[in-house]
């Protein structure tokens, strides 16, 4: 699974390069962001579905709410383009300062204490979507060179470029 998602990252020439560690099974942080030629609330519109991930982010082939449909507190399941599935849940929406904030339950990736933001800024005349998160290796020893930080801060700060590239084009699209 890591491999797949690796090579997909690989094949779109997407590595993370605002990822950092803070040391040996600290916590990561991955920060990635993107200008966007429209207004702020357009781009949120873009990036604001919790029930439709795939309509911006390409790595993702499906969504379905589990429960509490939009609102905070809700669950959502995402699938991977190859299959494997991912559950998180809302934790905070703030559609008037164009942020959103959820955690991962689940996940098939070795990761821990996932959690992470997505923002819109207007910054006049354009907009910049960020997107950020903190989280941990589930592999605290000794881990592999598919495990490390380094590994799992570009798989994450690929997937995170990726999915913001498309999310420009939707944006700038609307």
């Amino acid at each position: 699974m890591i491999k797949a998602l690796q090579a997909s990252i690989l094949t779109l020439g997407l590595l993370s390069t605002a990822a950092m560690a803070e040391s040996a099974w600290n916590t990561l942080n991955t920060y990635e962001s993107i200008r966007v030629s429209a207004p702020a609330a357009k781009a949120f519109a873009a990036v604001a579905r919790w029930d439709a991930l795939e309509s911006w982010c390409p790595a993702f082939s499906k969504t379905e709410i589990v429960s509490g449909g939009n609102a905070v507190g809700s669950v959502r399941a995402i699938t991977l383009k190859d299959g494997p599935t991912f559950t998180e849940e809302l934790l905070a929406l703030d559609p008037a300062g164009r942020s959103y904030k959820y955690k991962i339950i689940e996940s098939p990736l070795p990761i821990v204490e996932y959690v992470s933001t997505v923002r819109v800024y207007d910054m006049g005349g354009y907009s910049e979507i960020v997107w950020l998160a903190s989280y941990k290796r589930r592999a605290k020893d000794a881990p592999t060179a598919e495990t490390d930080d380094p590994a799992m801060m570009n798989l994450v700060g690929g997937l995170y470029k990726a999915c913001l590239g498309n999310a420009k084009k939707v944006a700038e699209g609307l």
